[in-house]
């Protein structure tokens, strides 16, 4: 199953494992909610991961 987690914003990030997604979206944090780039970890993003069918 893909991984996945949406973002506020509406931008989305994909992956087939943990750990690919939660890099997408720390980078993504980081560029685009850098108030954010402080509070969020790779924890917090964990547990916004959804399971999509491929």
């Amino acid at each position: 199953m893909t991984r996945q987690v949406r973002c506020e914003c509406g931008y989305t990030a994909r992956g087939q494992d943990d750990d690919e997604v939660i890099a997408l979206i720390l980078a993504h944090v980081a560029a685009e909610h850098p108030e954010l780039g402080a509070t969020e970890t790779a924890d917090d993003v964990r547990d916004w991961i959804e399971l999509v069918p491929d």
